[in-house]
């Protein structure tokens, strides 16, 4: 299968590669720039006395047919910028840089550029009510990071990791968890292969970071937040491949593709990447943080100054095909899909420093085929259609065969020092997903002043774990884990755009179930008592929203949105990842009412100066708040989701850009998010005893954050069509306790220290974007790095990276 999958890789490359050639020949091709930049979407793109054109992509790209003399004049519009036309010139390739024309404003520019579903999207979600920040991945191709070191610079969103590449993590928005999607679909579909912390930056178009009301198109149990992950997906052959080397022997390879033939319509894309890293840095002890780092000498454990990490390492590889037809009559895009991918995890902690594992890991096997279906004017003009159906199987595997228990070393520790043998397990984990989904949006009219959006999104868990040490027949025990979610939104304008509103509504429902063996049986195997009980619990809920903009200035305006939106229980939560995360079958589902509030002002001062502010504030009640803590169960220490049954967030957000042409980009942003212990009662039981922990705010999690994002960009430097960029990046966190502070001395209380990254990247960019070539260095000062539980984080870190775009 290998071999046939490599055959299939080469060849689809060797297409691309080849059409893209070929065409080049007798095409007039370039990018369409504005002055800071960036791409500008929808530019028209006309030969003067050739009746036929073409608009500029995603990307900033056109390629028009050449049918005239190499004298004729070239012209490019679009609306919010001023014209420009020249003289082809016996030229062929051909870039040009527009300037804005403030006659127009911001909203009436958005609208027009937007001539594809993508450019609808981003139009109809900058014009809307909800608090969003859109990411622009294609600026942080050439970089070696994945997606969660991108993420962490956004406003609001915390990611807390237990280690390196493939660890664990934590990711909230405004102290809220937050639901992930992969173009509109829940990540959580996709396996554990597929996971922030492992998806290359350059699979990626941009990212959609929701706060408070999530949009009805996503679907799912989203409460307080999503991050709507955009792959890249062209109508034009485009190929792009990327190599990423670094320290603690980490590699990462990504390639993109894709290729539609012009006649037939028939399209072809395929999306790839693998990940290793060996996560083998060094960890250091520091008494200050209660973090003691043992090994034994003469049957005794002996503080040691550092270590390094022995039984981290990490594999993870994804394939993913696609083939169908796009921009045909009966469908704007139709596409069958198959994604495979695995991974390899070892395990050297749990939730805490305490154990040391030498022989823990664990590793899946994954396949789902996908079908979509995507149309506009389906059935009835400004009715759009958006179909998904998947089914998943995975076979995931978590084992601990060693006999004996580990020291920071490396070696094993004599059980003659008071330790019992470590507990041997090799637990297999039969997976299935189904999922459904359909999105129905209909524009009463074709300004889309007013728009109705109907979602349901219907998700089927199967769980199987079988004991292959203990009796294999008798595990294999079923769990399940079913959600309906209904949602019905409509959006609409007033005022001549300056008011805009969104209310939704959605109806959720929950079903879940487990088996739990009781019986017991005889030396002979007779069964002497007991039977297998069956548990379910189910749940019916309802929720609304309404999210408002008011423009009050072309270059400003108001946002408002409240929520009353629930988090339903997840597969790992109520019934463990078998590793590191422990059960919890009486975990609730999580509801918050939420507020947003905040304004926003974007400018352009001289053609040249670019300003944007933005301010938020939140406030959340949150009933049942879904947390983490450390749980120590047969000596071992997990994690486990729990309920808090009452917490009040609050706090606010700010963001500053400011752009000097294409030369000097600065970006500063922080936010302060509290969390306060709301349950003022122990119980429900009438004895009104004040809980200890009523109005203090809850510890072991971040509420202090901030990015700094400096870049100093020259183009043309060393030849034409180049770009040089170094960009400086750092991270602040504000120290937080690991347990409540109120009690007892503050001196004595764990806490995780703050902490400031610094990082810098060096990129150089020739050919066009055609060659890339990247320097990054992560952690400059080697900071001690901590996000759980005193869990260190890699230090100082090297990476280069290659980078090939054909288009």
């Amino acid at each position: 299968m290998l071999k046939s999958t490599s055959t299939f890789v080469l060849l689809f490359i060797f297409t691309v590669f080849t059409q893209a050639q070929t065409s080049k020949k007798n095409a007039i091709s370039g990018f369409v720039k504005d002055n800071f930049g960036k791409p500008i979407v929808g530019a028209t793109i006309l030969l003067k006395d050739q009746p036929m054109g073409t608009s500029s992509d995603v990307d900033g790209y056109y390629k028009l047919q050449k049918t005239v003399s190499n004298e004729a004049i070239i012209r490019v519009t679009a609306v919010g910028y001023r014209p420009q036309e020249r003289s082809l010139d016996n030229k062929l390739i051909q870039d040009f840089q527009l300037k804005e024309d403030h006659n127009y404003i911001d909203e009436v520019t958005i609208s027009a550029r937007g001539k594809t579903e993508n450019e609808h999207q981003v139009a109809s979600i900058k014009r809307s009510g909800f608090n969003v920040s859109v990411i622009n991945m294609n600026k942080h191709a050439n970089e070696a990071a994945n997606l969660t070191q991108v993420l962490k610079r956004a406003t609001g969103v915390t990611i807390r990791e237990d280690g390196g590449l493939g660890s664990n993590f934590i990711f909230r928005i405004n102290g809220l968890d937050a639901k992930i999607y992969i173009d509109g679909v829940p990540m959580e579909n996709f396996g554990t292969s597929m996971s922030l912390n492992n998806i290359p930056v350059n699979l990626i178009d941009r990212v959609e970071v929701y706060k408070g009301v999530v949009p009805a198109f996503l679907g799912s149990d989203a409460l307080g937040g999503a991050v709507n992950i955009i792959t890249k997906r062209r109508a034009r052959p485009y190929l792009d491949l990327s190599y990423s080397l670094g320290s603690f022997n980490t590699h990462q390879a990504a390639v993109v593709g894709t290729f539609t033939n012009p006649k037939s319509k028939l399209s072809l894309r395929m999306n790839a990447f693998y990940n290793h890293s060996d996560n083998d840095y060094t960890m250091y002890t520091a008494e200050k943080y209660n973090v003691i780092l043992e090994k034994t000498v003469d049957n005794k454990f002996v503080p040691v100054p550092k270590v390094k990490r022995f039984n981290d390492a990490y594999t993870s590889a994804m394939g993913q095909l696609e083939a169908g037809f796009r921009d045909v009559s009966w469908a704007d895009q139709f596409y069958a899909g198959l994604t495979y991918s695995q991974n390899h995890k070892e395990n050297q902690l749990g939730a805490s420093i305490n154990k040391v594992y030498g022989g823990s890991w664990s590793e899946s096997n994954y396949l789902m085929p996908t079908l979509s279906y995507k149309k506009s004017n389906f059935v009835v003009n400004r009715l759009y259609a958006d179909v998904f159906t998947s089914y998943s199987y995975d076979t995931r595997y978590v084992r601990d065969t060693a006999l004996y228990n580990y020291d920071w070393s490396g070696g094993w520790i004599s059980n003659q020092i008071g330790t019992t043998p470590n507990p041997q397990k090799d637990v297999k984990y039969n997976l299935s997903n189904y999922l459904a989904r359909v999105n129905l949006n209909y524009d009463f009219d074709e300004a889309r002043n007013q728009s109705l959006n109907f979602n349901y999104n219907f998700n089927n868990n199967n769980q199987k774990e079988y004991d292959r040490i203990g009796n294999y027949d008798r595990s294999g025990l079923p769990s399940y884990l079913g959600r309906h979610i209904l949602g019905l939104s409509w959006q609409n304008q007033w005022f001549d755009k300056r008011l805009s509103n969104v209310l939704a509504i959605k109806y959720y429902r929950l079903d879940a179930s487990k088996d739990i063996d009781e019986r017991k049986f005889d030396g002979n195997n007779e069964l002497l008592s007991g039977d297998i009980i069956h548990q379910k619990k189910q749940g019916s809920y309802y929720s609304m929203s309404i999210a408002s903009r008011y423009r009050i200035t072309k270059d400003g305006g108001w946002k408002l949105s409240y929520e009353r939106a629930y988090n339903l229980p997840s597969m790992t939560g109520l019934f463990g990842d078998g590793q590191n995360i422990t059960s919890n079958w009486d975990l609730k589902p999580e509801r918050s009412d939420n507020i947003n509030t905040g304004f926003y002002y974007n400018t352009f001062i001289n053609q040249d100066h670019f300003i944007n502010v933005d301010v938020t504030g939140f406030y959340r009640l949150a009933d049942h708040y879904i947390n983490t803590r450390a749980v120590t169960q047969n000596g071992n220490d997990y994690f486990q989701y729990y309920n808090v049954d009452g917490v009040k967030l609050y706090g606010f957000e700010a963001e500053v850009k400011y752009g000097f042409k294409d030369l000097f980009a600065i970006t500063l942003n922080g936010s302060y998010d509290k969390a306060i212990d709301n349950a003022k009662y122990t119980d429900d039981s009438g004895n009104q005893q004040v809980s200890l922990n009523y109005g203090h705010q809850l510890a072991n999690r971040p509420w202090i954050y901030g990015n700094v994002d400096v870049s100093l960009i020259q183009n043309n430097w060393f030849q034409k069509g180049s770009r040089i960029q170094l960009s400086y990046l750092h991270q602040y966190s504000h120290w937080f306790y690991l347990t409540e502070a109120y009690l007892g001395s503050l001196e004595s209380k764990d806490h995780i220290p703050s902490q400031n990254i610094h990082s810098a990247v060096l990129s150089y960019t020739w050919d066009r974007n055609k060659y890339n070539v990247s320097f990054e260095a992560r952690n400059l000062t080697d900071e001690r790095a901590y996000d759980n539980f005193r869990l260190q984080k890699p230090g100082r870190a090297f990476y280069v990276k290659l980078r090939l775009s054909i288009m």
